[in-house]
């Protein structure tokens, strides 16, 4: 079926797209290749457009060498008011938590990669495809801080990240071996956990032409992800006797028992990477490329029961008595599953780089994700081990396709507007198909026992103008325009399908800011914004089939808005031989509409799913302040405070809720980190990054944190030292988690953590 907007509203996108291709010029944000312009935390100013109506904060690849990286989302460890869930090396849902919002709304997190959209808007739980960057190739990431921009979807109402990897300028490149270990004893087990990672990246530019190569490869053991719980039973069926079990609480403090990692919590995975970029000059101001990127994951999961019979055998389902009380293990507690994917990345990219006056740029992104194949055992080991029933999940074919079009004015010196306007348009599309099997090992699909399928898409215009109002003073005004639809939705059993009404929606999202810049050394701002986030496609068709209806879902779900207000101050300082920076800002996020999981009450019967709660307010304060040669040469010193207050200020369905603390934003977040190089050959840095109180769930009852299930706060300890043996080679060794911390965020995150690697680089 052809979905199309209204046709004044699609002659009016027409009209502007031929006049963003007939018109030269300089594109801006995540269309081209100068995007963006922070005061990074090191007090160097980015290369990148000066008139960016938002706060930001950079890390460069030579700083993110004093800390340990081993994925590329670890690049943000450091970074103001961020959060990254990531659980161990490899995972592949390090969702994105911010200053307004948790890693539970990933949607409110725009990533993005030389301008290539990385976000998969497919659900509340699906992580951006970080996987597609390898840290070896990443020159720098950006990242920005709210709607301000209006060159940048709804999405970007939480934190943008843009990362930008390298580009030769003659032939170069390095290489590195890592290996990690770990060990950690948890809820009554216990073990050690290694992996190791081997990365190569090169590129050269041959006339014209540029071209690199990247290939990376990750292997991995995870600590347990979940563990199986024990659930009092007053089944009258008699139970096995069994010793082992761990005695524990659970989130609000009352006792619990343990009976060891589940059946997917264990994971045993194996990654690889190859990326190949190919790019052109077609003249001294206009430069095409392509790019393609292939990555495959196997993956085993596996768990472990703590529970042994009389006789001393492992027990993993069924009724079981310990002290006297019964206990119920499902059947499928500990039952195995394995994991095959294969995802690849189209990209193209055209742009002109005149120094000032006109430009035009378009970027292009397929991301198909062709292999996603998940087999799940429904009988208990050990008979599982060997095959038997089982399930067979079939993700394959999800995917997404964008394309930006942009055009941007860079004024002489004479001139006082510099313009951008652009339009973006990306469809994203689920099927998730579940069968039952007889073989859940080697066998293949049988009947089909449930499917998930459906589309979105989203078209946008936009318009910016940066006006110098003189020296001092600098005027960026916006307005976004989106039109939003989701269509094709669909939900299958094995008895029948039933497909979901379409919808569309559309919105406009003004923004603007004010800047004074009173001498070289001070820029205070003042921003406003409105951002628009729509549902995703799994967001939307929640629900299952009872007969021939589909119910619990919320087919009125309406988009996220968020009304942000930011006003800030910037200093770049310098005295005797000591520079840095410090910046100061005041922020309010007032998102109506926040999408969620939670139980409307007042309704019978109550309901639990995907719904709106109409309105939560954050309110903070975010210091950030870095200091280079402080107190001796090669000492620096860099890091971030953020107080902030989220709240729930209306909740129709569910009114207890109203004043509770918004779900995984701690009152209080800050980082510190010191490096220090005395000389040409070693660098060494100590960094601590620390999260106050929060809560897990929307009614704040979780009041133990610190135990599986639970959200900690946490203060963390890493530290790194580097050798370089030679010009071309360099030794670090690094510990994450320096002092064994036990901290959760639902999962266990890791333990204390060594970290080896060997560098090459020519």
């Amino acid at each position: 079926m052809q979905h199309n907007i209204p046709g004044a509203r699609l002659r009016l996108l027409t009209f502007l797209v031929v006049q963003a291709i007939a018109i030269h010029a300089h594109a801006q944000g995540v269309a081209t290749e100068q995007t963006l312009a922070p005061i990074t935390v090191t007090g160097a100013r980015a290369p990148l457009d000066p008139n960016l109506p938002t706060t930001t904060a950079s890390k460069t690849a030579d700083q993110l060498r004093d800390q340990n990286f081993v994925n590329v989302e670890d690049a943000l460890k450091y970074v103001p008011d961020m959060t990254i869930r990531k659980r161990y090396a490899g995972d592949r849902n390090a969702l994105i938590g911010g200053r307004s919002f948790s890693e539970l709304q990933a949607p409110r997190g725009l990533v993005y990669a030389d301008g290539y959209l990385l976000s998969q808007f497919l659900g509340q739980f699906n992580a951006p495809r970080w996987n597609v960057v390898a840290p070896e190739e990443l020159a720098r990431v950006d990242v920005l801080y709210g709607p301000f921009s209006a060159l940048y979807p709804g999405n970007s109402i939480g934190t943008t990240v843009v990362m930008t990897t390298r580009k030769p300028q003659k032939f170069e490149g390095s290489a590195r071996i890592q290996y990690f270990t770990q060990q950690l004893d948890d809820s009554g087990y216990s073990g050690d956990y290694q992996g190791h990672q081997e990365s190569a990246w090169f590129g050269n530019k041959v006339g014209d032409w540029t071209y690199s190569i990247g290939v990376n490869r990750l292997q991995n053991r995870s600590q347990p992800m979940q563990y199986v719980t024990l659930t009092p039973s007053a089944s009258p069926a008699a139970a096995t006797p069994v010793t082992g079990a761990f005695l524990g609480t659970d989130t609000s403090g009352k006792p619990l028992y343990f009976a060891g990692p589940n059946g997917s919590a264990l994971e045993d995975n194996l990654q690889e990477q190859a990326k190949l970029k190919l790019g052109y000059d077609f003249s001294s101001s206009l430069y095409g490329e392509v790019l393609y990127v292939h990555w495959r994951n196997d993956a085993k999961r596996s768990g472990t029961s703590l529970l042994r019979d009389a006789a001393g055998n492992p027990v993993y389902a069924g009724l079981v008595s310990i002290n006297g009380a019964k206990y119920s293990i499902p059947a499928g507690a500990f039952s195995p599953q394995t994991v095959e994917e294969t995802h690849g990345m189209w990209g193209a990219k055209l742009t002109t780089k005149n120094k000032q006056g006109w430009n035009a740029s378009a970027v292009a992104t397929l991301y198909d994700i062709t292999t996603d194949l998940t087999r799940s055992a429904t009988t208990a080991p050990p008979i599982a081990l060997g095959g038997g029933a089982g399930t067979y999940a079939d993700n394959s074919g999800t995917g997404w396709q964008t394309l930006d079009l942009q055009t941007t004015y860079t004024p002489r010196k004479d001139e006082a507007h510099a313009l951008a306007l652009g339009y973006h348009i990306n469809r994203y599309q689920l099927q998730n198909k579940t069968f039952a099997t007889t073989d859940w090992l080697n066998g293949g699909p049988g009947a089909l026992t449930a499917g998930f399928f459906g589309k979105t898409s989203l078209q946008a215009l936009f318009v910016q103008d940066a006006w110098k109002l003189s020296p001092q003073w600098l005027l960026t005004t916006g307005l976004r325009y989106e039109e939003w639809q989701a269509f094709d939705g669909r939900r299958d059993t094995a008895l029948t399908s039933l497909s979901y009404a379409n919808r569309k929606d559309h919105a406009w999202s003004p923004k603007a800011s004010l800047s004074w810049m009173p001498d070289d050394h001070w820029v205070l701002k003042a921003s406003l914004g409105k951002g628009v986030r729509f549902p995703t496609v799994s967001e939307l068709f929640q629900g299952s089939v009872a007969g021939n209806t589909i119910v619990n879902n919320n087919p009125g779900l309406r988009p996220e808005r968020s009304f942000a207000k930011e006003l800030s101050a910037e200093r770049d300082y310098s005295f005797d031989t000591t520079s840095g920076t410090l910046r100061v800002s005041l922020f309010e996020d007032d998102v109506r509409d926040t999408i969620i999981s939670q139980t409307n009450i007042v309704v019978f019967p109550n309901v639990t799913n995907i719904q709106n709660i109409d309105r939560v307010r954050t309110r903070g304060i975010e210091l950030q302040a870095s200091a280079n040669d402080l107190g001796w040469k090669g000492f620096s010193l860099s890091g971030s405070l953020t107080l902030s207050q989220s709240t729930i200020l209306e909740n129709a369905n569910n009114p207890t809720l109203i004043g509770k603390d918004w779900i995984r934003v701690p009152r209080v977040r800050a980082n510190l980190m010191g490096t220090y190089q005395p000389n040409a050959s070693w660098r060494a840095s100590l960094g601590v990054r620390h999260a106050g109180r929060m809560y897990g769930s929307l009614d704040n009852s979780d009041t133990n944190g610190n135990t599986f299930g639970g959200v900690s706060s946490y203060t963390v300890w890493d530290a790194k030292a580097s050798y370089r043996i030679s010009q071309y080679l360099e030794a670090s060794f690094g510990i994450d988690n320096l002092t064994d911390k036990r901290y959760y965020v639902y999962h266990p995150y890791p333990g204390r953590t060594f970290i080896g690697e060997l560098r090459a680089s020519f």
